[in-house]
């Protein structure tokens, strides 16, 4: 399994998931914050750009979370960053630096900042803890697992779609993408290791033939969240040569994300020399509920 970065963000978000002795999905981050004695409000946002934020008074905390977004998934993960702020080494120092009591976090995962990235990746990791993650995850892989998933964590489709790449023992690969561009990529181990393969990296076009590409041409599809199954040949998306295809499965996300969500579905031989993908490629993919997990500069 490739290196994780950021791996301490997970194992802090292990150590409460066990001090609080939770061992079911799905996992309430406001009864978290509650323990903690952090109180949660939602407030009227003036700016699709912030998701949510947290304040310090002394030694009292509070989490508000915006009301601009109506899934259910997306505010708790929003809280669950805020209390990755709370629970990480160092993040009070960082964003309360300079006497400031209140941090906003920015909607979307487009943060480039590395304590953001932190507080993603501790989210992800208290909602969809790996073990009952995975142990949940022993079905079909596709959208309806992802869909499933998402139900039983009560978190969002991207953000479970993502988890579910990163950590599934399968061949899948998820792309989110806007106006034909790829907003991010993620693949799972088992796809990596096909060295022939290209990522498709943020920014770069989606292929032209790929059900993806039709569906982001008609704008109803996105803000309809309409969906298509279909097949695509691997080498579209990848890159590789050969005639494999791959099943694409293709859903808008609605008006609120103007968004698409891909995920990829194939049968590939398994590497075992694959050697770990580089820093540099993660980076470059870093995706959305994942601004996860780069080391950060001391």
């Amino acid at each position: 399994m490739a290196r994780r970065d950021y791996w301490h963000a997970e194992l802090r978000a292990s150590e409460v998931i066990a001090k609080k002795n939770i061992s079911v999905l799905p996992i309430d981050p406001f009864a978290i914050a509650a323990g903690e004695k952090i109180h949660c409000e939602k407030i009227n946002s003036v700016s699709s750009a912030i998701s949510g934020c947290l304040l310090k008074s002394g030694d009292q905390f509070g989490i508000f979370y915006s009301d601009l977004f109506p899934n259910d998934g997306f505010r708790r993960f929003t809280v669950a960053h805020e209390l990755g702020h709370y629970f990480l080494d160092g993040h009070y120092e960082y964003i309360f630096a300079n006497g400031s009591v209140r941090h906003e976090s920015d909607s979307g995962f487009i943060s480039e900042d590395r304590y953001e990235r932190e507080a993603d990746t501790f989210a992800a990791a208290l909602l969809m803890p790996e073990t009952l993650f995975k142990t949940a995850a022993r079905i079909t892989p596709g959208l309806r697992a992802a869909e499933t998933l998402a139900a039983q964590c009560g978190t969002s489709l991207t953000a479970t779609a993502i988890r579910y790449a990163v950590l599934s023992d399968d061949p899948i690969a998820v792309i989110c993408s806007k106006d034909n561009r790829v907003q991010f990529a993620f693949m799972s181990d088992l796809f990596k290791q096909r060295r022939d393969l290209t990522w498709p990296k943020k920014n770069s076009g989606i292929p032209e033939g790929t059900a993806t590409h039709r569906f982001n041409r008609d704008p109803k599809n996105i803000l309809q969240s309409k969906r298509v199954n279909s097949s695509s040949p691997m080498d579209a998306w990848f890159d590789c040569g050969g005639t494999e295809y791959v099943n694409e499965e293709v859903v808008g996300l609605g008006p609120s994300y103007g968004l698409t969500l891909t995920i990829l579905v194939a049968e590939l031989p398994r590497d075992p020399d694959h050697e770990e993908e580089s820093e540099e490629d993660d980076f470059e993919n870093m995706l959305p509920s994942d601004r996860w997990r780069q080391p950060r500069d001391d």
